[in-house]
């Protein structure tokens, strides 16, 4: 029986978000086509009806990922004075390493090593996050008073993924946390000063 474009919809969905789930989880090269099809309950055959590649999968998931953390700040930043909203932020996207679920953390960090070794297809999708992380941060920047916001989202966001990046490499929890807090008190540093509104 041939399927409704709804059903055809909702398995798509189901496939991307499995998939999201996974690479973050256990990365690109560890997570194959067919683990993906069975942990969403679907046989591997029916993965070309919605995808052309594992490629564009991924560079959909990486997608997806930005726009569930996007989703995350929006909701814990909402109501906050600028400032803590910037602060509030950094600290958030330092803090997906402590237990958080998937659906929080960036694809940056998590995939970096991997992400270097893709096609342009994949690489441009890890790009177009970058930079969307990076306009993210510019506009809490601005709404926080930085004197140069477009600078400092940049160095935030280069300095976040990096300490994140280094975190996930270290070899136990001390030294996880110690990158992570020596990354959180040197960005604090070079956030604009409270204003006297906050």
């Amino acid at each position: 029986m041939k399927k409704s474009k709804q059903e055809t919809l909702d398995t798509r969905k189901r496939i991307l978000s499995t998939a999201t789930r996974m690479f973050l989880a256990d990365g690109l090269a560890e997570t194959g086509i067919a683990s993906i099809m069975s942990a969403a309950g679907l046989t591997q055959g029916g993965f070309y009806r919605h995808f052309r590649s594992k490629e564009q999968l991924i560079a959909e998931a990486n997608l997806a990922a930005n726009d569930r953390m996007f989703d995350f700040f929006s909701q814990a930043l909402a109501g906050l004075p600028p400032r803590q909203a910037l602060a509030t932020a950094v600290d958030m996207y330092l803090s997906q390493l402590d237990g958080a679920e998937c659906g929080s953390m960036c694809p940056l960090p998590n995939l970096g090593s991997e992400l270097r070794r893709a096609d342009r297809l994949v690489r441009g999708a890890a790009m177009a996050g970058y930079q969307r992380l990076v306009q993210f941060f510019q506009v809490l920047a601005t709404r926080a008073g930085a004197p140069d916001p477009a600078r400092l989202a940049e160095a935030v966001v280069t300095t976040m993924v990096g300490a994140v990046m280094l975190a996930r490499v270290a070899i136990n929890d001390d030294s996880q946390q110690a990158i992570l807090a020596n990354c959180r008190k040197t960005l604090h540093a070079m956030l604009p000063p409270v204003a006297v509104a906050d």
